[in-house]
């Protein structure tokens, strides 16, 4: 190991970060709270805010140092409100490096510390900005302490990803992965504009405000995540050394992330409608103590939308401890009764609702024959069709498998998802009982995990009570004998 214990500081780049972030909040703040003072005053107060954070977190900066010891990890911050906070590596549940756009201007890294720990799973217990070069060999030593290996950047380069993923692999990723409820809505408001504008060039009068409006959310809605995503999960790259998974995406902000096998709770293998009937799918992990800054992600894409057979492929080189012969069983007869029963009551209670608001949706559209009005009949048989359809479905796809060491459920009637799960990684399992399902004996299931978000559940579908009290039973018999694996990374 190279790691000096001597003490270090942040780059010195934070300080222009850190500033730029508070002075914008504050100078909108200002601008809204003072719309009516003279504009030279507001300026006037701008300028002595901006030295005033600049000088705040110089200080900052100057007197917060880290040292990387030989069992743990110590950020001071000898200010006003002294603080100190020690990372031991034994604790540790992941070291990732990302760079956004002004760790590209600057030539630096931030390195994300992440401790296994519910309370403080939505963000990084440390944030750390370094010279690129010298974020990446922290990141590799420390490394070192937590899987007993490492991989340099330089190797990281040259090693080959367990499958190839195009850039037209990441575009349909990005097009297919996004779930199917709301690529309908954004149809939805997509469809609006474009039939105002039929009425309107067919009566010659100009198209209403409403039909932008809609086109903005349809925008909001279904074009921005998905651009995000291709922008997101671009130069991705995945593959395992030892007992350790290592990811690499990004085109604009970069993501180097790696995490142990042991911290996989669950393996979610998603297939959204469209990319179900191409023969696609793609594979999620529940990692415990993997959150980037911000919170964001709590569950890494392991596999981009793939043929089912290349991402079957992936899934046994990559965490065959999640891969068994499963002997599923399917719902009994009698959870087609509980479905159908409430899906009657749903498309009941949206006619109701669409007998009231028929007239509302006249007055909004303008006119009492606007264009809104002609669109929700449809919209309502559309609806109540989709729903008793959806409940038919339900009852025909949803799955439940218990073996030695993993169970599986199966659910979705539109966007399809199969998890698997480890006993050892169980917290609770909840058995729930509806007052249609009490009717025929059946229950359902609900799983909570430790997850990256603080808490995770799994819920399945309607079976015999005595499936999910046999789970419970081993979960318990597990957890008796030490073996619930959160035990020795939180103790």
């Amino acid at each position: 190991m190279n790691m000096s214990s001597s003490k270090i500081r942040c780059h010195p780049t934070i300080i222009l970060e850190k500033t730029f972030k508070a002075f914008v909040s504050a100078a909108l703040l200002l601008f809204f709270l003072a719309a009516a003072v003279d504009n030279s005053a507001i300026l006037s107060v701008l300028a002595v805010l901006l030295i005033a954070l600049l000088l705040f977190y110089y200080r900052q900066w100057k007197r917060t140092t880290i040292q990387f010891n030989e069992t743990d990890v110590v950020i001071e911050r000898d200010t006003l409100f002294q603080k100190k906070t020690t990372l031991p590596y034994a604790k540790m549940a992941s070291v990732n490096v990302n760079r956004d756009i002004p760790n590209r201007l600057f030539g630096t890294s931030k390195v994300l510390i992440n401790i296994n720990s519910g309370a403080s799973a939505m963000t990084p217990e440390a944030v750390l900005t370094f010279r690129q070069d010298v974020a990446e060999r922290l990141r590799s030593e420390v490394s070192q302490r937590l899987d007993d290996h490492a991989i340099t950047p330089e190797e990281e380069e040259t090693v080959e990803s367990l499958a190839v993923f195009t850039p037209m692999d990441v575009i349909l990723h990005g097009v297919l992965s996004v779930s199917t409820y709301q690529t309908l809505l954004g149809s939805i408001f997509l469809a609006y504009p474009i039939l105002e504008l039929s009425c309107s060039l067919a009566s010659g009068t100009p198209a209403g405000g409403r039909a932008m409006v809609s086109l903005l959310m349809f925008v909001t809605v279904l074009v921005v995540p998905s651009i995000s995503l291709i922008f997101r999960y671009y130069n991705y790259k995945i593959y395992r050394r030892g007992d350790t998974v290592y990811l690499q995406h990004g085109l604009i902000r970069t993501y180097r992330t790696s995490f142990t096998v042991s911290r996989i709770n669950a393996i979610r293998i998603k297939s959204p409608l469209v990319a179900r009937l191409l023969g696609k799918s793609c594979i999620e992990a529940e990692v415990v103590g993997l959150v980037s800054e911000g919170g964001e992600r709590s569950r890494p894409v392991i596999c981009l939308l793939k043929d089912d057979a290349i991402q079957q492929r992936v899934l046994r080189d990559l965490v065959p401890e999640f891969v068994y012969e499963r002997k599923p069983i399917k719902q009994p007869e009698s959870a087609r009764y509980v479905l159908m029963m409430r899906a009657a009551v749903v498309s009941l209670a949206v006619l109701v609702l669409s007998a009231y608001g028929y007239r509302a949706v006249g007055v909004l559209a303008g006119t009492p024959d606007g264009v809104l009005q002609y669109m929700l009949p449809p919209a309502v048989a559309l609806v109540i069709f989709a729903t008793l359809y959806a409940a038919h479905v339900a009852y025909r796809i949803t799955e439940f498998d218990a073996g030695e060491d993993l169970f599986t459920f199966v659910n979705g009637a539109v966007d399809r998802e199969t998890t698997v799960m480890n006993y050892d990684r169980v917290q609770m399992v909840w058995i729930t009982q509806g007052p249609i399902a009490r009717i025929f004996g059946l229950s359902r299931g609900i799983v909570y995990m430790l997850s990256s978000m603080g808490g995770s559940s799994v819920t399945s579908g309607y079976f015999p009570g005595s499936c999910f009290e046999g789970i419970n039973e081993i979960v318990m018999t597990r957890i008796a004998r030490g073996g619930f694996g959160h035990r020795e990374e939180r103790a």
